[in-house]
């Protein structure tokens, strides 16, 4: 079967003219004005393999049916020709200017004419082709970029579950309830969702709260490297030794920089933030470098007083949990160091949900304590 050419002219001598020499070798689909031509391309606009159209059109040239395919896009998977009065005519510039292939000129002559468009006819194929595979190529490229994505993506979830476990190592052989790591996860989940729903300055949002309860299992990694004599001491320990067990923080920044491979880069900030700055405190009497207010990092205050927390309600090798309310009270009271005034305020709007991840996740003192 024959393939089609799509001619849109309005003289009719030199519509038959062109159809008389193309209709050989071709279909030839004639429109007498822009709108026959658009409801032509609407219809089947994936049929022809050209378009040849007169550009001294009227009531609307040539050149502004150009201008429509240009606009739509459609012009650049259709090779287009025009014809002119003359070479002279300033419209084919623009023409040209917006993608149009090829014009001719009268007087018209047959083999000219079927040269046009025989070579206009394979050059755009040729092209065509050549795009095609392009497209074939991106399309597989883009299929083993995903496929590799993928495999990054599944790399670095199986290091952050290692790095997870890690962060549950130090609780183990510190003799510690081995849920800690998971009640300050919980804590800093609900302390962040409050933050954001009470202070919508912060900058907190669903993404960075989630991240940051991942990243806040790491914040006691450091202490892997502090000697047992130090971390399984039952009494008071002497300023040294306190000296020594405050290092867990930068020993933990050292540890987790030399394990690091391909982490994902928002989680490797959060994870250093959390792990060095979350015994800072809002009025600068933390550890280890001091930090005052804002400067300490978000991520680190909201692990900081969760953390706090989970010290104050639950058993350690040094001391007995205090009482739900006590541990409360404590650190609204001030006894445990200075936060800042939103997260204190957020604190106190979470009170009933921190007690119920207790019940759940731990223990506190003695029941009688609990129902005070």
């Amino acid at each position: 079967m024959k393939e089609q050419i799509l001619i849109i002219n309005d003289d009719r001598v030199e519509t038959a003219a062109l159809n008389r020499v193309l209709s050989e070798d071709y279909i030839c689909v004639l429109a007498m004005n822009v709108k026959d031509a658009i409801r032509c391309l609407e219809k089947s606009e994936h049929d022809f393999l050209v378009i040849i159209i007169r550009l001294a059109m009227k009531p609307m040239s040539g050149l502004r049916f150009v201008q429509i395919l240009a606009e739509n896009k459609k012009i650049e998977n259709l090779p287009i020709i025009v014809t002119s009065e003359t070479e002279e005519d300033p419209d084919l510039e623009k023409c040209f200017e917006l993608g149009v292939v090829d014009y001719m000129s009268k007087p018209f002559d047959s083999a000219r004419i079927r040269r046009c468009i025989s070579k206009n006819i394979k050059t755009f194929n040729k092209f065509r082709r050549i795009g095609e595979q392009i497209e074939a190529r991106n399309s597989s490229l883009k299929e083993e970029f995903e496929a590799l994505q993928e495999r990054n993506s599944q790399l670095r979830s199986s290091q952050t579950s290692v790095l997870e476990v890690l962060g549950t190592v130090a609780e183990y052989r510190n003799l510690e309830d081995i849920n800690h790591v998971s009640r300050v996860a919980k804590f800093t989940e609900i302390l962040g969702k409050q933050m954001m729903q009470s202070f919508s300055d912060t900058g907190l949002n669903e993404h960075l709260i989630a991240l940051y309860t991942r990243a806040s299992m790491l914040h006691d990694v450091g202490k892997i490297c502090i000697p047992d004599s130090i971390m399984l001491k039952p009494g008071r320990m002497t300023d040294e030794e306190y000296e020594i067990m405050k290092s867990h923080t930068t020993k933990g920044i050292e540890l987790l920089q030399s394990i690091k491979t391909s982490w994902d880069e928002e989680y490797e900030k959060a994870a250093e933030e959390i792990c060095r700055w979350h015994h800072e405190r809002y009025d600068g009497r933390g550890y280890p470098d001091g930090l005052m207010g804002d400067d300490i990092p978000i991520s680190a205050q909201l692990v900081s007083i969760a953390d706090t927390y989970d010290a104050l309600a639950s058993d350690r090798v040094y001391k007995k949990a205090y009482s739900k309310s006590e541990s409360f009270k404590m650190i609204t009271e001030g006894e445990c160091g200075v936060f800042s005034p939103k997260i204190m305020e957020a604190f106190r709007q979470s009170r009933v949900k921190f007690e119920k991840v207790i019940d759940e996740l731990g223990h506190v003192g003695s029941l009688s304590e609990d129902e005070e």
